[in-house]
């Protein structure tokens, strides 16, 4: 009956019909009801939001830094952007918004604004980053999903005399989810902060050994999807070999707790599960991590190994396998480069049910130098979700997305301070489920300036 009644609240929403169930509004059964909505979180990402990020990367606990930019001590950025949707909550063809957004228009248009300022500076064995950002976001046509973001932290590399260094560091962000998660008639905001500290030992000038420890929470503010809250708790020890600034390679044993506070009670299919589910884990992890330079016009970085995920409650989730993260920049001429990236990750976070996403993307992107201050950029991405080990009261196979993103664009380097860009992309999702499946086409426009 369970079952029966599941397969129904997904008939009315196709159909775009605004009723009420069990005397709940419509749109928040479909909080529940439509769960197997694919992340869009490794999708392009708009200039601006790429900027109101940390303008470092660091691989788990130990950031390899070799590659980071020579910055002034103090910058200031600021930038405008409008990005347009055909479709922008991720509907099927056909679908009309109006039973769950109010409204039958499927596209609109974001306008956004950015402020902020990084902060770096070497003294003596110490180097100290700060950065802050705000991203005010306007909707033209669905206006109740107006935010405002924010991203802020701090990073220290600190160094004891020549034996003794490490890392601390925090980092606090606040955004909107991005639509095609959650099929809900409101914004949710997601509150995420991590902090991350690490010790070393240098052992000789090449190797030198290490400890550290990190904690990451996600805070969800609709009550409708916060079964995705998590607190994981994360440690980890390893061997770095480093020579000069070309070649360093970590090996390391890592070590997560994860709990998510509140119980799923939903699988991914909408069904109502016989009981609550508790989906704490326990992960170990073997890792590469590594940042070369093969060449003066050649880098590899990220980290590969093998993860094993172990659920204490649903041993059906557990996981075990390669994951890996690299990236690889080559530039085969003064004119031409090639970035690609290959990621093979386990999600969690990303899903209303807490339940793993098993990924794989590959993405490639070209840029090549039309002129002094013009440059032609292209995206080729694909991705394929899993949605393995849910624990599911339903027959049938595990539901599995090929998402496709092309795309194209032009940078101008107005000065050098100031860059306009224009880009272009599709975004096409096929799925062993049709009702997830969509088709969006975006354009955007932006100007970004730094002092």
């Amino acid at each position: 009956m369970m079952r029966g009644q599941a397969r129904q609240r997904k008939a009315i929403f196709l159909e775009g019909i605004d009723m009420l169930i069990s005397g709940k509004p419509l749109a928040r059964c479909l909080a529940t009801a439509l769960l197997p909505l694919a992340p869009v979180l490794a999708q392009a990402q708009s200039p601006l939001s790429a900027l109101a990020q940390p303008w470092y990367t660091p691989y788990g606990i130990a950031p390899l830094e070799i590659f980071s930019q020579d910055r002034d001590v103090l910058q200031l950025h600021a930038g405008a952007e409008f990005e347009w949707h055909s479709n922008l909550f991720a509907l099927p063809d056909g679908v009309s918004p109006s039973g769950v957004y109010g409204k039958s228009k499927r596209g609109d248009t974001a306008l956004r604004a950015l402020a902020g300022v990084t902060f770096d500076r070497q003294v003596s064995l110490q180097r100290f980053r700060l950065d802050a950002s705000v991203l005010p976001v306007k909707m033209l046509e669905y206006s109740r999903f107006d935010h405002i973001g924010y991203s802020a932290g701090g990073h220290w590399d600190w160094s004891i005399g020549r034996p003794y260094f490490g890392t601390l560091g925090v980092r606090l962000t606040r955004a909107s989810t991005p639509f095609g998660n959650y099929y809900i008639d409101r914004e949710n905001i997601e509150r995420r902060a991590r902090v991350y500290g690490s010790a070393g030992m240098r052992l000789t000038p090449d190797l030198a050994v290490f400890v550290g420890a990190d904690t990451e929470t996600l805070d969800n503010s609709y009550s409708g999807v916060q079964a995705a809250d998590y607190r994981f708790f994360s440690a980890e020890a390893g061997l770095r070999f480093s020579r000069a600034d070309a070649r360093t390679v970590d090996l390391v044993w890592r070590h997560t707790n994860g709990d998510y506070p509140n119980r799923q009670v939903f699988d991914t299919f909408g069904n109502v599960l016989p009981g609550a589910i508790d989906n704490q884990f326990t992960q170990d992890a073997i890792l590469a991590r590594l940042q070369v330079r093969p060449s003066d016009d050649s880098r590899i970085g990220g980290q590969v190994g093998l993860t094993k995920r172990r659920f204490d409650h649903v041993p059906q989730r557990d996981f075990s396998g390669p994951t890996a993260g690299l990236n690889v920049e080559w530039r085969p001429t003064g004119l031409f480069t090639m970035r690609a990236e290959l990621i093979r990750d386990i999600q969690s976070e990303e899903l209303l049910t807490a339940s793993y996403v098993d990924q794989t993307t590959l993405r490639l992107r070209p840029s090549y130098r039309l002129s002094g201050k013009i440059v032609l950029n292209g995206l080729v991405s694909r991705m394929r979700a899993s949605y393995e080990g849910d624990p599911s009261i339903t027959a049938g196979s595990a539901r599995k997305d090929d998402i496709n993103i092309f795309g194209i664009g032009l940078g101008y380097e107005y000065s050098r301070t100031i860059r306009v860009n224009l880009d272009a992309r599709r975004t096409s999702r096929t799925s062993n489920v049709s009702s997830v499946e969509y088709d969006d086409n975006v354009v955007s426009a932006s100007v970004l300036a730094s002092f």
